[in-house]
């Protein structure tokens, strides 16, 4: 009887420890075989020649301001962003930046009115622009969706 009360004690720990929850999710993973070029210019403005301009705009909206430390305004001037990361602390989302920036990239953080912090790796003028990127990094970033300040 106490050998079963035992299991059933240590396989509830295996159970709690083990469970899937948001913050053990990994937050960018690299494709096996895939080739990190680290001098290439990743976020270079996305020219497709010929837009889809029947596409229905998938975008969410919200009130958001550069986070405390951040000093690239230009990211602002755009009107699509593309977000690759979302986080209740400003020290994960700065970790998830410093990566990017580190690739080349020129990722901002930026703070909503909820108080979440939004990386952002691309702004652009046209929504067109903003789906081409995500495209190029779905594999990495699946989760990447587009967002407009409101």
């Amino acid at each position: 009887m106490k050998k079963t009360i035992r299991l059933i004690f240590a396989l509830a720990i295996v159970v709690f420890f083990t469970s899937a929850c948001k913050t053990k999710q990994k937050v960018a993973e690299i494709p096996a075989g895939a080739q990190v070029v680290a001098n290439a210019p990743v976020n270079e403005p996305v020219v497709v020649k010929s837009p889809n301009t029947s596409e229905t705009e998938v975008t969410r909206n919200e009130n958001f301001s550069l986070a405390d430390g951040e000093t690239n305004i230009d990211a602002l001037k755009f009107k699509y962003h593309v977000v690759v990361g979302s986080f209740s602390k400003q020290t994960n989302a700065k970790g998830l930046q410093a990566n990017l920036n580190s690739e080349g990239n020129k990722a901002v953080v930026v703070v909503n009115e909820n108080g979440m912090f939004r990386v952002l790796i691309a702004s652009f003028n046209e929504y067109y622009q903003a789906k081409e990127r995500i495209k190029q990094i779905n594999a990495r970033f699946p989760d990447a969706w587009v967002l407009v300040k409101k």
